[in-house]
């Protein structure tokens, strides 16, 4: 290959360097070097820092004049076969100038007064060389596999996912259930928690918990899912979340909240009130209602209060009195999907890993919430691999955890128009998801419910059932902070 030959437009995600302390992104690489762009106003300031002034060679004069100068300077690839970052520290090569590159229906003048400068890097290392080769021939697989084959055949081979099982589904959403239930027993998975809640996310779960006593109705909770008499809980929640996470449209009418609110005071229950993320159509409607909760807790005390957006959390933090805020699965974000394990068994990291933390394990950022909004919990998922939880309060969601949401409702789309992707801001619910699911291969544990996607952490159930925590991939003393709150939804 000759040195003018560049291969352009590799993604960030699989090739990036560094110049002395900077990050640059690369533009074109081929076996005997790369070239990356800096803005022109950076582009002297960065080379100043980054090259001693003895090495300070940059020519505009053509054809390009070679140096060799001893920044340092750093190449990293991603090896797509072991997942992992492969760093490579060239000690000499050369650094030029490189001509403004053509744009098809542009003068030269026009390219030569673009805003940035060209820069090429001249590498001679042979370790360089065959790290090239190596990316542009698992990134040229990558592209055939993408171009060629589905989605499915593509993870087969990148990832050994197995293919032959896509066309195994189950009839319903409720065989599916006495499958995955058939041996849980809940009293042991529920038992490691100081606190149990029970979260009820649609209508018809209000309708029967407001006809039934708190006994009766975890009774049939538990019928309804399929759960089998002998693995029934017999420890009752000490506390409700009321509405749905996800959507919006099957939170409680006005007077049906309030009446599960006295409902759940009778019981001496300690009551959370979930919110969806708030279009801005509803956004006077969900201020309105704030202030009636307010006025409730002024009489009866204060409550929980879960968000999913930063406006409805500002709305929230302006009753520290009357609400705890709680920080919702939306906000508290992470990286979910049933099918990283197959990813996960090419990880280093796999048991230990870098997965098991967010953005919520920086302290500063925990503490930049606590005081800027008055967050005081948040709300995590078990999401099949082992978490660390920082400091504070923490509740884990369990057994199901959430993949994908939508504003826009999918099942509506499908109801409706015959078509998920027609999907369009819904102000009334029909009520499609009391009767409908969308079905999913069986070994991915899936379902799809309301407007989101849902998966089954088997892993949680096993390791709960033994009567140790969820985080039971770590050793004792790694533990470190655990929930004091299950908040069990079987769907």
């Amino acid at each position: 290959m000759k040195m003018e030959e560049y291969i352009r437009k590799i993604p960030s995600g699989l090739l990036t360097a560094q110049l002395g302390e900077r990050e640059i992104q690369v533009v074109g690489i081929s076996e005997n070097g790369f070239e990356f762009r800096l803005e022109k106003k950076a582009a002297r300031q960065l080379l100043t820092d980054a090259v001693p002034a003895q090495h300070q060679v940059l020519r505009d004069a053509a054809p390009p004049q070679r140096c060799i100068v001893t920044p340092f300077c750093k190449v990293c690839f991603y090896d797509l076969e072991q997942a992992l970052w492969q760093e490579l520290v060239l000690t000499e090569y050369g650094l030029e100038k490189a001509p403004a590159l053509s744009r098809p229906g542009h003068r030269e003048k026009l390219c030569a007064a673009s805003f940035y400068q060209l820069y090429r890097v001249c590498v001679t290392s042979p370790e360089f060389r065959i790290a090239v080769q190596k990316l542009l021939l698992q990134y040229t697989r990558y592209i055939h596999l993408k171009l060629e084959e589905d989605d499915a055949r593509l993870a087969e081979a990148t990832v050994g996912y197995p293919v032959e099982l896509e066309d195994c589904f189950a009839d319903s959403l409720e065989e599916q259930k006495r499958k995955w239930f058939a041996q849980t027993d809940w009293e042991a998975v529920l038992r490691p928690y100081p606190s149990y809640a029970l979260e009820l996310d649609r209508p018809e779960w209000y309708e029967t918990y407001l006809k039934e006593s708190l006994s009766d109705f975890m009774a049939d909770y538990w019928k309804e899912n399929n759960v089998a008499s002998a693995f029934y809980a017999k420890r009752l929640p000490d506390r409700i979340y009321l509405g749905n996470q996800f959507c919006r449209l099957l939170f409680p009418k006005k007077e049906i909240l309030f009446a599960l609110l006295e409902k759940a005071r009778s019981e001496r229950l300690g009551v959370t009130v979930s919110f969806a993320c708030q279009p801005e159509v509803s956004l006077k409607e969900a201020e309105r209602l704030l202030e009636s909760l307010r006025s409730w807790c002024q009489k009866n005390g204060s409550i929980e209060i879960v968000v999913n957006d930063w406006g409805i959390a500002q709305l929230v933090g302006r009753y520290p009195e009357q609400f705890e805020l709680c920080m919702g699965t939306l906000l508290n974000k992470r990286k979910k999907d049933p099918r990283l394990s197959y990813l996960k068994s090419r990880m280093p990291d796999k048991n230990t890993g870098l997965l098991a933390e967010n953005s919520l394990n920086a302290d500063f950022y925990q503490k930049a919430l606590e005081k800027s909004l008055g967050f005081v919990r948040y709300e995590w998922e078990s999401c099949g691999y082992p978490q660390r939880f920082p400091e504070g309060k923490n509740s884990l969601h369990l057994p199901f955890y959430q993949t994908n949401t939508s504003q826009y409702c999918t099942l509506y789309a499908q109801c409706r128009e015959h078509n998920r992707g027609r999907q369009y801001l819904q102000t009334e619910c029909p009520g499609y998801c009391q009767t409908k699911t969308f079905l999913y291969p069986e070994h991915l544990h899936m379902t799809g419910r309301y407007n989101s996607l849902f998966s089954l952490d088997q892993t949680v159930l096993r390791a709960l059932e033994t009567g140790s925590v969820e985080n039971a991939a770590f050793r004792k003393e790694e533990q470190g902070v655990q929930p004091d709150r299950a908040v069990l939804n079987l769907l």
